[in-house]
């Protein structure tokens, strides 16, 4: 029996990416599924597996960019693994639970630790997988464990040492999917000062990016210290507003690329390649894409 027939209930055939990366651009997928459960993951897994089948993950689609054309590789897409339980300080998420959800319930339940992510899109799953963060912390401080479903369909416990959390990046096992994670915070007094504080986070975000276009988070890690930032290394490059096609730099902040017309992916794609060879040209530093191009 084929992967196909064991899971048909969680199949979408011919899938528009545009709706499932919040840059807005790609083409079509032949196969997505949406597990509901971490043994849904493994069964799809196993099954990929044994027919040899190719898979990608896409969570919040917040740090992809796809092709324009039709993608062959099954899309595992986790969005219904959205569970969230508060237990003493600690919290069991799903890996499908937006992040901006995750933050928001965390404050509420006046549990710190998380709420250095306000601001920052896609789910739990990618921004464990991509240790996302800001410039006052990362997921890692908060991590305990994540839980897996390994390429056989097995399950796994990763532990922050076998993850070996390292700036916007996660050592995963090949193949694997991450299905929840369990955070360890820590209860504040006072949940409105908490809350204020997210609050904080959120303008000062709002103010310095782009929160009202189709676009990724960041386009390129910064680079290690003492260099400038990413941003300011594409600013002196020229980079801002330079469009191609529907895609343009944002003439906000130059590390945000957005779709203002309709962009196709070569477009955004182009963007990315002309950045990193201007900063080079002008800086002679190889910018690291935070941009997984499909």
């Amino acid at each position: 029996m084929s992967w196909e027939q064991d899971l048909s209930a969680r199949i979408r055939a011919d899938v528009d990416l545009k709706e499932l990366v919040t840059v807005r651009v790609g083409g079509r997928a032949r196969h997505l599924v949406v597990p509901q459960t971490a043994d849904e993951v493994g069964a799809l897994l196993r099954a990929l597996t044994a027919e040899g089948r190719p898979w990608r993950v896409l969570g919040g689609g917040s740090n992809v960019l796809p092709p324009d054309g039709v993608l062959d590789d099954v899309i595992v897409h986790p969005k219904a693994l959205d569970g969230f339980e508060v237990a003493g300080d600690r919290v069991h998420v799903g890996a499908g639970l937006p992040t901006p959800r995750l933050v928001a319930l965390c404050s509420r339940a006046g549990l710190a630790g998380v709420h250095v992510l306000a601001g920052v899109p896609g789910q739990v799953g990618g921004a464990v997988a991509m240790n996302a963060g800001t410039r006052h912390g990362e997921i890692c401080d908060s991590v305990e464990r994540v839980s897996v479903r390994l390429a056989d369909g097995s399950a796994a416990e990763l532990s922050p040492d076998d993850l070996a959390f390292d700036y916007r990046h996660a050592r995963l096992p090949e193949g694997a999917v991450i299905c929840g994670a369990t955070l360890r915070l820590w209860p504040v007094d006072d949940t409105s000062e908490l809350r204020r504080t997210v609050g904080c986070y959120l303008k000062e975000r709002n103010e310095a990016q782009p929160t009202r276009t189709w676009n990724f988070g960041c386009m390129f890690k910064n680079p290690p210290a003492p260099e400038k930032t990413a941003g300011v290394l594409l600013d002196l490059a020229g980079l801002k507003g330079l469009s191609r096609g529907g895609a343009r730099i944002s003439p906000i902040h130059a590390n945000f690329v957005e779709n203002v017309d309709d962009a196709k992916a070569a477009d955004v794609l182009w963007l990315l390649q002309e950045a990193e060879q201007r900063v080079l040209a002008r800086s002679g530093l190889q910018i690291e894409r935070e941009v997984r191009t499909w």
